[in-house]
């Protein structure tokens, strides 16, 4: 299907430098989901476990999800792409050589896929990796210097389902007189459940003015330019953003994160430490891929109106959401797209679309969410299904390709983690990833952060502008910069 991808001899080749940083796991290994003993209802939150586990290397918390929290340290390898140089890193020391994103994805599945349910790839695929899929104009210029892929390999997590805590794990690399991994993690809740509560710095965290690129005048101007480009045929729908930076120091990130989940708790949120004054935090409310036994789920929003002053207000918010034909012509544009997408590597006949249009509200926005599902076709895993839908549709656009080469156009800086999918993949098959929206991106002392508006052919700039606004205002709220520039 894909012209680009792998030979099943390259495929070998890449699979064997990366068996070189990391053996291939035990043919015996088996995967487990054990109940820990301090996890009932009297033991720690997630917050006190990531606040154990936050200074060790790798650690990345996915901040619920389908199945629940999940916390990670100390992984196995370390995968990173950047600019079709990939570096893999592990206890075989590191390697480094030119392949794409997708193409390390596939070379990991061959290399350690014997290590089945337990071992999960956890991190992000930034925006631009969607230019190694389909050919498309160079992307804006890059200033955050952060990898277009980024993916730690963890052979065990801490799950939290809301009422107790589970360690999934395989023992694929286990070696005699290692640790017991079910008592390390026991030893650990019961420290977490005496943390204190974490002091949260009150005023602004901003070391300096927020800045965005565009000015509010640019990203007017552009929503006119691409509202002239659907007018005359070119694209029918294209997702918009524009970018708010400033710079916060590396210590005031995890207090940033918690301000920012308070102003704005997400179904799908997560802090990832990348090492290297490098973090990604997201507060996101969409699902781009749930995949369970070969059932996969995508949930793409459109449609946003801001959460009213008082109650009255905000009913009439919602009612205009909902009764807004823009708004719902602009979500079924974007559903057919992610049908589309999923009709490429699902079973003929699967692809359905089981709900249109539902209010989704969150404490600074109203939504319009439609789920479509499938099933996987029989050959087809994580890459093949990533490659079919990568970037998300929602933060493109309809035609998909198109729109995306009108992205490359108008936008002033790269992307890099926003807009692209974080969260977790199974070397099983499943995987649970969010659309990278509400995401913030830090690197040596510098933050920015995309919101995004998807356009049409009667948008106007103004109310663009303001739902962009919107969409920012929990980051700002987290930051206490105050209104947006």
């Amino acid at each position: 299907m894909w012209s680009d991808r792998l030979s099943p001899k390259q495929r070998q080749r890449f699979a064997g430098r990366l068996r070189a940083i990391l053996p291939a796991p035990s043919p015996a290994s088996r995967g487990a989901k054990t109940p820990l003993r301090s996890g009932g209802k009297t033991g720690p939150s997630p917050l006190q476990v990531a606040e154990e586990l936050r200074e060790e290397a790798g650690f990345a918390w996915l901040d619920g999800g389908e199945e629940g929290h999940r916390l990670f340290a100390k992984p196995r390898a370390v995968l990173s792409v950047r600019n079709g140089r990939a570096s893999v890193s592990g206890p075989g020391g590191r390697a480094a050589f030119t392949a794409g994103g997708f193409d390390l994805l596939e070379a990991a599945f061959e290399a350690w896929g014997g290590a089945g349910a337990g071992a999960l790839l956890a991190g992000y695929l930034g925006y631009e990796l969607g230019g190694e899929i389909e050919p498309l104009p160079p992307p804006p210029p890059d200033d955050l210097e952060l990898p277009d892929l980024y993916l730690g390999l963890y052979d065990s997590a801490l799950r939290w389902d809301g009422q107790s805590w589970t360690l999934d794990s395989t023992d694929a690399w286990r070696k005699a007189g290692d640790p017991d991994p079910v008592i390390e993690a026991e030893a650990l809740l019961a420290a977490a459940r005496k943390r204190p509560a974490f002091e949260i710095p009150a005023g602004s965290l901003a070391g300096a003015p927020v800045v965005s690129r565009p000015s509010r005048s640019g990203f007017e101007a552009a929503v006119s330019r691409v509202v002239e480009r659907i007018a005359s045929g070119e694209i029918f729908q294209m997702n918009l953003c524009r970018r708010l930076e400033t710079r916060v120091v590396e210590r005031l990130l995890w207090p940033l994160y918690l301000r920012l989940r308070a102003a704005s708790p997400a179904e799908r949120g997560a802090f990832l430490s990348l090492g290297r004054s490098r973090t990604v935090l997201s507060v996101s409310p969409e699902r781009f891929l749930v995949v369970k036994d070969r059932e996969v789920e995508t949930r793409p929003i459109k449609g946003t109106r801001p959460r009213g002053a008082d109650p009255r207000q905000d009913r009439a918010l919602v009612r205009e959401l909902l009764e807004s034909e823009k708004d719902r012509a602009e979500l079924t544009m974007i559903v057919d797209v992610a049908r589309n997408d999923l009709g490429r590597v699902c079973e003929t006949g699967s692809v359905e679309m089981t709900s249109h249009a539902e209010l989704m509200t969150l404490p600074t926005v109203h939504h319009t969410v439609s789920t479509v599902r499938g099933r996987l076709q029989p050959d087809a895993g994580p890459p093949e299904l990533l490659r079919a839908t990568f970037p998300p549709a929602s933060i493109t656009g309809a035609p998909k390709i198109r729109a995306m080469a009108v992205i490359a156009a108008e936008e002033e800086r790269r992307r890099g983690p926003a807009m692209g999918a974080l969260g977790w993949i199974s070397l099983g098959g499943d995987l649970d990833l969010a659309v990278a929206i509400r995401t913030a991106a830090a690197f040596e002392g510098r933050i920015v952060y995309h919101a995004g508006c998807g356009i049409v052919a009667d948008s106007d700039p103004e109310l663009e502008l303001e739902e962009s606004t919107a969409k920012a205002r929990a980051f700002l709220t987290a930051l206490g910069t105050g209104e947006s520039p």
